[in-house]
């Protein structure tokens, strides 16, 4: 890959997942064959004024290895794990988890394991971020010969692999002329988006396509997040995905009523589901069907109480800069800033609050967050006013023009 885009990706990283304090540490959680985006990460990190870097280095075949046993503890966090989080996140160092796509080398470990694995990991993440007060923390992923191999099959391994480098670096602003002007101008525009929408606080929002009819009401106050996350008691900011595109809001645990049906392929650790369709009434999933995947898919939604409601809407303009590579990339972390999409499972809450408070507040609590796609070209979305108007806020998978910047 062009070694100068390397670096600048990693700087992007450094400078606007992170916003790296100078002083401050990082703590990097990476698979094995991911050593050259972490050098450069490394190298980006200490020219920020990092005081030190630490790699956690992990490897999706010796997960596979452990997760196909049918006894012991799967996905749990050992007191080793524990003491790692502890230590980093209390030393306040920035996080950056590095993910690697495959398809593969999961196929065929049992489902009620991966689901193990899958709770244990975003156990982990959530123990960092309260152990850390916060600390910043950003979700990238790195580009492998088994990714490359799924997104363009037909390619040979070196040409795919590069087109795929490319691709990244496209998603993540790295080839604008400046990309960290980029990326301020991106976080300044999400940030207007969402005072529109707060300004407006829509009662309702009615979801309409060829395949979907959904309505979903918010949670009051309506709070809308996306672009980089804020401290309400500190000037601090980070972008926790990259790349991002989304604006979102916590819909009403018990509000969502109608049907949707996903638009992209969902991969979920290693297993895939593709157009598959949720039907809700009281905002609890109460039918579905999946073309592939359907018992991956049932996992998920009787994971616990809450799998089956909702705990995110998302809106993102079909002209977004991954949306139009027009590429499916057989990851959340890229497909969900392509199309708008809807979390099953955990809601994002107020910190200090039970989850029987949550729930009165129509806030949803669940061990999964699992994002699916259902933005398409055909896609509108109305919101209902107080006064009882429904108004356009997309049109044909774009933003209408009162909320255009």
């Amino acid at each position: 890959m062009d070694q100068k885009k390397l670096q600048t990706y990693a700087e992007v990283v450094i400078k606007r997942g992170l916003f790296l304090k100078p002083g401050q540490s990082v703590y990097i959680e990476a698979q094995v064959d991911s050593e050259e985006l972490i050098c450069a990460l490394a190298e980006q990190a200490y020219a920020a004024g990092a005081s030190d870097v630490s790699v956690a280095w992990k490897s999706n075949a010796l997960d596979r290895i452990k997760l196909m046993r049918k006894d012991g503890e799967i996905g749990a966090l050992t007191e080793l794990d524990c003491a790692a989080i502890d230590y980093y996140a209390g030393r306040g160092a920035a996080f950056i988890r590095v993910e690697e796509v495959d398809l593969d080398v999961f196929r065929g470990v049992p489902m009620e394991n991966i689901q193990k694995k899958a709770i244990g990991d975003r156990q982990s993440r959530i123990r960092y971020s309260q152990k850390s007060g916060g600390a910043q923390s950003t979700i990238i992923c790195c580009p492998s010969a088994s990714w490359a191999k799924l997104v363009y099959p037909d390619l040979p391994p070196e040409e795919g692999l590069e087109k795929l480098w490319e691709a990244v670096f496209a998603c993540c602003r790295v080839n604008e002329p400046d990309p960290i002007k980029a990326w301020d101008d991106y976080i300044a525009n999400s940030r207007r988006r969402r005072k529109m929408l707060e300004d407006k606080q829509y009662r309702t929002f009615h979801y309409k396509s060829a395949e979907t009819d959904l309505y979903l009401s918010p949670i009051e106050p309506q709070r809308w997040n996306g672009g980089c996350v804020e401290f309400p008691d500190k000037p601090d900011i980070f972008v926790p995905n990259v790349p991002t595109e989304e604006i979102f809001t916590c819909p009403h645990k018990y509000k969502s009523e109608g049907y949707v049906t996903s638009t992209r392929p969902l991969n979920f650790r290693g297993q895939l589901i593709d157009h598959f369709r949720l039907t809700l009434k009281e905002g609890k999933v109460v039918d579905y069907s999946a073309d592939v995947g359907e018992e991956v898919l049932k996992t998920i939604l009787e994971t616990d109480e809450g799998s089956c409601y909702f705990g995110e809407m998302a809106l993102i303009d079909k002209k977004s800069p991954i949306s139009a590579l027009r590429t499916t990339f057989y990851t959340t972390l890229y497909d969900e800033n392509a199309s708008c999409h809807i979390a099953l499972g955990l809601a994002g809450g107020p910190p200090g609050k039970t989850p029987e408070e949550l729930d009165a507040m129509g806030i949803n609590t669940s061990v999964l967050h699992v994002d699916f796609m259902v933005g398409s070209g055909d896609m509108s979305i109305q919101g209902l006013t107080a006064d009882g108007n429904w108004e356009d806020i997309f049109i044909d998978g774009s933003w209408a023009p009162e909320f255009t910047i």
